[in-house]
């Protein structure tokens, strides 16, 4: 028999109860940070649950993507923070990502000027660099002139571009004698005598200041060649109310010479004398039919562009523009030039008698011959006597 203190039962340890474990709702496994999110200006900082989504104290197994403070560009970024979580004993911990590198951008590159702004001509370059010294005075070549104050264009002229007063006495606003009184009167100060005398108003004199200044710059800044010359003491007698700037006097040119190019791409009718082809047109044109018929009435065959501009009280541009596009229409043509003939050739004039008579040079002789051989002989022998 076994002992009385053998049968009593033994002491055993107290196991508290284990808690059942709230299950954990199944979550698909989370993708990987994309690389654009990493080159992006949300950082990384660090990886956190995403607590209060799934109700108080329910763990979540997969990490989201928080953004902290942005960081100064090049800085190395500094480790996160750690969050104090509590660890599930079901669930391993995240391991920590590795840090991320921010990729160095190159500086970038410095534009470059567009080169369509650089001077045409001579004439364009020695003016650009008169305007950028800030100079005062008159850039003189053989096509025109440009009057600059301070840098700023006031006044450019021509020999065959419109001047103030063609376009006042030409469109009827004065006639040519109030001109010429207005020249002498008000001296030094024309403009000032034109519209104090009421004789133009403000807003015409200064379009017709612009409009001479614009044609003579057409025909200045297109010299291409010559000898130039700066005067620092002229002064132009009408100057522009508000100057221009040298590229704004080069942009308005150059916009001027685009649509004349693209009416009639060939300056042959610039200067050539003009007639009336007087044949139907053949394409529609944006000339007012006034204007075309006073154009087509002026011309004789002996005027050109210009003389027409200056005759008919119209800037020079204006009437380049209606000339290239009636002869664009068939309506305007420049008369070829007469084949001239050649010249007769002139008769050879006969040599002169000389004063004194020379003996004719030795004649060549053909020996063969037996009777210049015989004669030769004779003469060989005669001499020798």
């Amino acid at each position: 028999m076994w002992p009385a203190d053998t049968l009593a039962p033994t002491a055993t340890a107290v196991v508290p109860p284990v808690p059942p474990v709230t299950p954990v709702p199944s979550m698909p496994s989370m993708p990987s940070v994309p690389p654009l999110l990493v080159a992006s200006p949300v950082s990384v900082r660090q990886l956190v649950p995403a607590a209060g989504q799934f109700g108080h104290g329910a763990e979540v197994p997969g990490p989201y993507l928080t953004a902290g403070p942005a960081e100064a560009p090049g800085a190395e970024p500094q480790p996160a923070a750690p969050q104090p979580t509590a660890p599930h004993p079901a669930a391993p911990l995240a391991a920590e990502p590795p840090a991320v590198r921010r990729r160095a951008h190159a500086a970038p590159l410095p534009r470059r000027r567009r080169s369509s702004c650089a001077p045409a001509t001579t004439f364009e370059a020695a003016l650009t660099d008169l305007a950028a010294d800030g100079s005062t005075g008159a850039l003189h070549g053989p096509g025109g002139a440009v009057h600059l104050a301070g840098g700023l264009v006031v006044h450019a002229e021509a020999p065959s571009a419109a001047t103030v007063g063609h376009l006042l006495t030409g469109a009827g606003r004065i006639t040519v004698r109030e001109w010429e009184d207005s020249l002498l009167l008000g001296a030094g100060r024309l403009a000032e005598y034109l519209l104090g005398s009421g004789l133009v108003g403000a807003g015409e004199l200064e379009l017709a200041r612009l409009a001479a200044t614009l044609d003579g710059a057409q025909e200045a800044l297109a010299q291409p060649d010559g000898e130039l010359r700066f005067d620092p003491e002229a002064r132009p007698v009408l100057r522009l109310a508000r100057p221009l700037s040298v590229l704004e006097l080069r942009g308005a040119v150059g916009r001027r010479r685009s649509l004349l190019d693209g009416c009639w791409p060939s300056a042959e009718l610039d200067r050539a004398p003009l007639q009336s082809t007087g044949a139907a047109p053949t394409r529609r044109t944006a000339v007012p039919r006034r204007r075309r018929q006073a154009l087509l009435a002026a011309v004789d065959g002996t005027r050109t562009a210009p003389e027409l501009a200056r005759l008919l009280g119209r800037s020079t541009y204006g009437t380049l523009l209606d000339v290239r596009q009636l002869a664009a229409a068939g309506l305007l043509t420049a008369p070829r030039p007469a084949a001239v003939p050649d010249p007769p050739p002139a008769a050879v004039p006969q040599a002169a008698l000389p004063d004194v008579l020379l003996p004719p040079a030795p004649r060549s002789y053909d020996s063969s011959d037996p009777e210049v051989g015989l004669l030769l002989r004779l003469r060989a022998a005669l001499e020798a006597l």
